[in-house]
């Protein structure tokens, strides 16, 4: 099979998981998380139904210029990262817990080190998780997590980014909780630990170099701690949109037909499937942006996007 290989910019592209994956439990390190994502965007620039034949290779190049790494540190990420994904497992657990099934991400793993590749083939129960459009996905920028150092930090961004539409989370049972960060029952046992060592590190580096903010709450019984929520605050890095004017004060006045017509089509961009809660179908989505298109603070995070459909103010 010829080998495709992009040597870099893949800067700014989406990251999109089936929320099924996003609630798994799997443990792997940054370096695995990040060449995971980055085959996952490679996945998803195919136009072709995805299938475990298809080979996502990812040079060198990718991993340096998108995670801003050292040239040596990288070739030697490389081969290990790889062969973490490989050895690596899901564990799904249906909505009420009663079914668990786990999976792995791949069935062939490379490591071509004369021309600084990597290259992976999902398995077939990994693709519907990262490309089938019927189902409830949540997608977000992968320069969101290029500084996050912390492999809990970007497991936690990912989990609580799937909730910014309603702006806080569901309770998270400690267990489970602890089981979508990827951690062992041995690892980091004791609360003080775990505060200290993994939820603590996580949420400062996802305040400090992501686009939201969270805030934990723990539930207790007693004084004992059986659970987490977050509260997430969206907010405006210092990058954005500066070479653009503001748009603060712009409404689009859309007509009924026109809030029907781009209320359904942009129900249906994958880049907005973070809107959709739990397994929300896409008419439900639809009437949500409908609603959110007739009011003017919430309008403006669609204005690019009814452009590209062809609106014209």
């Amino acid at each position: 099979m010829k080998k495709i290989i992009n040597k870099g910019n893949h800067m700014g592209e989406l990251v999109v998981k089936s929320n099924d994956l996003i609630n798994a439990s799997y443990n792997l390190g940054v370096v695995e998380q990040r060449l995971l994502l980055l085959c996952i965007i490679a996945a998803r620039r195919k136009e072709k139904i995805l299938s475990p034949s298809d080979i996502f290779y990812i040079h060198a190049s990718e991993y340096i210029q998108q995670f801003n790494v050292d040239r040596s540190v990288a070739y030697r990420a490389l081969a290990d990262g790889i062969k973490g994904i490989y050895d690596s497992e899901i564990k799904l657990v249906s909505n009420d817990s009663k079914r668990r099934v786990n999976i792995r991400w791949c069935w062939k793993a490379e490591y071509d080190e004369d021309n600084a590749t990597v290259g992976i083939a999902f398995t077939e129960d990994v693709i519907p998780l990262i490309s089938a459009l019927e189902q409830r996905f949540t997608s977000y920028d992968i320069d969101q997590i290029a500084k996050l150092k912390s492999k809990y930090a970007i497991r936690l961004y990912e989990i609580v980014i799937a909730w910014r539409s309603t702006n806080k989370t569901p309770v998270y049972e400690l267990n489970d909780f602890r089981n979508k960060l990827g951690l062992d029952v041995t690892e980091y046992k004791t609360m003080s630990n775990f505060n200290i060592n993994v939820l603590n590190i996580a949420m400062q580096q996802i305040n400090k170099f992501t686009d939201i903010k969270i805030k934990v709450n723990k539930h207790k019984k007693g004084v004992k701690i059986v659970g987490f929520s977050f509260e997430i605050t969206q907010r405006k890095l210092k990058h954005q949109n500066s070479f653009e004017p503001s748009t603060a004060d712009i409404f689009y006045k859309l007509t009924d037909p026109q809030i029907n017509m781009f209320g359904n089509q942009l129900s249906r961009l994958d880049e907005l499937s973070y809107l959709a809660v739990g397994n929300e179908s896409y008419e439900a989505l639809a009437s949500k942006i409908k609603e959110m298109l007739r009011d003017s603070a919430q309008q403006k995070q669609f204005q690019s996007h009814l452009k590209n459909l062809g609106f014209k103010p």
